[in-house]
């Protein structure tokens, strides 16, 4: 469970309303040891479905979330793909493939 929290909470900074760093996030996700499709899916059917509302309200979150109170909402989240989790990665889909660029980047051969 610990890799997956740390997966949680580097994907949860797609989620707030600040400039996200996609190398920031792209080494911690690569420190879970989760594969890019691993990841995807997390972020899919996870971590969206959860926190995509943030994007969508004016009173959002702006600095961190505190993920203790959300970990059971993750898990459950697994089953169920939301409307507000879909739009929520269009609104995040040119961080998230920077993001993934420069997972991919780390994974090359001589990097």
């Amino acid at each position: 469970m610990p890799r997956r929290r740390a997966a949680w909470r580097a994907l949860s900074a797609l989620f707030l309303d600040t400039e996200v760093d996609p190398a920031d996030v792209a080494v911690q996700l690569r420190a879970t040891g989760f594969s890019l499709p691993e990841l995807r899916q997390i972020l899919r059917a996870e971590v969206a479905p959860v926190l995509g509302g943030n994007l969508l309200s004016a009173a959002g979150v702006w600095d961190a979330f505190d993920l203790s109170g959300l970990e059971d909402r993750f898990r459950a989240g697994r089953a169920r793909p939301t409307l507000t989790g879909a739009l929520a990665l269009r609104v995040i889909r040119a961080d998230w493939q920077a993001v993934e660029a420069r997972f991919r980047a780390e994974q090359a051969p001589g990097s």
